[in-house]
């Protein structure tokens, strides 16, 4: 049997080496343009952060570790098109013009996701700067060195991550996103808000329910004009307006949903017979909304590509349906969250409400700020969105995705054994308190 893994991320390497586990005597072939594998683009923040030695730390496996595990990596080479109706790919060399064919009897799609461009008409000599790549955080970090005003277009995780980091950095920031809340399709307006009061805190400029008309450039600033009239000179910007599949390859060859990205079925396949996609590619079905969606995500890829290898001969094995569950560790700040928010779950149906556990250090430090959605009538919960400056807290979301994937109400791990909470006013642990205040809201 041959199989073809078209692209060397997260989803592309867990695919080719679960498949050398489950096939031991097929020919696993992975595709690359590329000439490194598994960047985790996390390693940006960090660098930009200041950590110089975690970018070339940021790959967890080589080229020359995935040959000796058995792959034929086929890197610095570029897939012009894929035939699935022969089972046929032609590709050629980085640096040729000479197409070559090859044939499979499986393909796994592992192709990720490029940086949304944005669609305001620019000046070509505007500084713009977009971050997917180890290129782009040395580009970025270059500009940042000597900058002094910048703006962070998008106010999704990225957008609030490097805004803070500049702002850090002594630069002062500007971090524009059309919504009225930041982080809006993650967390609901209490938690956006403190986010907000904190940022501002810091210094950091938000423009907030903004639109960006235009990018221009004069003698020494980039422009950014808005919709209510503003003109906003800056030394360059950030764009973080989320990502797109780069689903191309197979375009009018397979079933494509939200935004472009390909379809798959719990078993990871396409529309089309021996077609398989995985990771920022594809969609992903979320259980709690009955609906797939394009959430592209590092710890949904990696499960995605070893469910495609093990259903390549026939569907063995479902997978468990995403909560969306993130953590996002920021210096003196932290934030993770699992599940869904109040808004997407009345927009769902959902009778839903939500308790705020604030629990304060008897130390002094930071409280930690934890929202619970729920629903009302079962109990069932649904989310739950942590913010804050303690760093455990995060640690919650693992065991919520788990709950909300059970489908459990909070009264079924009211009484697991949590660990003691130590220095804190309340010690004894979220599943409790907020069980507790769960039946306090319903009286």
């Amino acid at each position: 049997m041959k199989i073809v893994i078209v692209g060397s991320s997260h989803a592309g390497i867990c695919a080719g080496l679960r498949a050398l586990e489950e096939y031991p005597e097929a020919e696993i072939t992975l595709y690359d343009k590329r000439n490194q594998v598994s960047f985790v683009s996390q390693g940006i923040i960090s660098y930009l952060a200041g950590q110089k030695s975690v970018l070339n730390q940021s790959s967890y496996s080589s080229v020359e570790e995935l040959k000796a595990a058995g792959l034929n990596m086929q890197m610095e080479t570029v897939v012009e098109e894929i035939d699935t109706k022969n089972k046929r790919l032609f590709y050629r060399r980085v640096n040729s013009k000479k197409t070559k064919l090859a044939l499979y009897d499986k393909l796994i799609f592992a192709t990720g996701s490029y940086p949304a461009m944005t669609s305001v008409p620019f000046d070509k000599k505007s500084k713009l700067y977009f971050l997917k790549s180890m290129d782009d955080a040395i580009k970025t970090d270059e500009f940042l060195k000597t900058a002094k005003n910048i703006a962070v277009i998008g106010g999704g995780m990225t957008g609030v991550e490097v805004a803070r980091i500049a702002q850090e950095r002594g630069i002062q920031t500007t971090l524009i996103h059309r919504n009225k809340n930041l982080l809006n399709d993650y967390l609901d307006e209490p938690a956006s808000h403190l986010l907000e009061s904190w940022m501002n805190a810091e210094g950091t400029r938000l423009l907030l329910n903004t639109e960006v008309t235009e990018i221009g450039f004069d003698e020494e600033n980039t422009i950014i004009q808005t919709a209510n009239g503003q003109k906003i000179p800056v030394d360059g910007v950030i764009f973080t307006i989320g990502f797109r599949p780069n689903s191309h390859l197979l375009n009018q060859q397979v079933e494509l949903g939200d935004s472009g990205a390909v379809i798959v079925d719990e078993y990871m396949q396409t529309s089309c017979p021996d077609v398989f996609a995985v990771g920022d590619v594809s969609t992903t079905y979320v259980n709690l909304l009955e609906k797939s969606y394009y959430l592209p995500h590092a710890s949904d890829a990696v499960r995605d590509g070893e469910i495609a290898a093990i259903n390549l001969l026939a569907p063995r094995q479902k997978i468990n349906s995403s909560q969306g569950t993130y953590h996002v560790p920021m210096n003196n700040l932290v934030m993770a969250m699992t599940g869904i928010t109040i808004r997407q779950a009345v927009d769902a149906g959902y009778d839903a409400d939500a308790v705020h556990l604030l629990n304060e250090h008897l130390d002094g430090y930071s409280p930690s700020n934890i929202w619970m959605i729920y629903e009302r009538r079962t109990h069932q919960i649904l989310g739950l969105q942590c913010i804050g400056k303690t760093s455990d807290m995060a640690e919650y979301v693992n065991i919520f995705s788990l709950a909300i994937q059970q489908k459990l109400k909070i009264e079924d791990i009211e009484f697991t054994d949590f660990y003691f909470e130590h220095g804190y006013k309340d010690p004894r642990g979220l599943n409790r308190i907020l069980a507790r205040l769960v039946r306090e809201n319903e009286r």
